[in-house]
């Protein structure tokens, strides 16, 4: 399983550094830093974004979070508005520019991975999103805490059949 783990984590990281949106100077495009890129994915995905949801996702304190926001907003990618029913939360939004920015960056990522994939046999297609599914469930079933997996449901990954 050592050489399984080796494995799976080369290849992870492979699969991250080819399909995350930077170059080598870690910018992404429209001169934007790859924090920057993953806090405004984490802001498109959620309905109500506080600061405090951008750190946990992109794994950066609460005060990294609120910086890397000050300078998507200088960059007029996002913006701070109060939270409406709590007045003390601070949320944040995609501006209209950082929603086109995102749609372009979603619409190369996809570009990329059709590519790829037409390459495939479709078998293997499917394989590879059981896998993932599988992978990705796995890891959100984890307790981190106690090291322990909570209950796992068999009957999910039968959907991804």
């Amino acid at each position: 399983m050592k050489e399984q783990v080796k494995q799976i984590i080369s290849l992870l990281e492979d699969i991250i550094y080819n399909f995350s949106a930077h170059d080598m100077g870690d910018n992404c495009c429209e001169n934007i830093s790859h924090g920057e890129f993953r806090a405004l994915r984490v802001i498109s995905r959620m309905k109500r974004c506080t600061m405090q949801d951008i750190a946990k996702n992109i794994a950066v304190t609460k005060s990294g979070a609120t910086r890397i926001i000050s300078r998507l907003g200088e960059k007029k990618l996002a913006r701070r508005i109060t939270d409406k029913n709590d007045g003390r939360v601070c949320c944040v939004q995609l501006s209209k520019n950082g929603k086109s920015l995102i749609s372009k960056l979603a619409e190369k990522s996809a570009g990329k991975m059709a590519t790829i994939l037409s390459a495939m046999k479709p078998d293997m297609r499917q394989i590879l999103l059981i896998g993932l599914k599988t992978f990705v469930e796995t890891s959100h079933n984890k307790n981190i805490n106690n090291n322990t997996l909570k209950k796992s449901s068999k009957k999910s990954l039968k959907t991804y059949k």
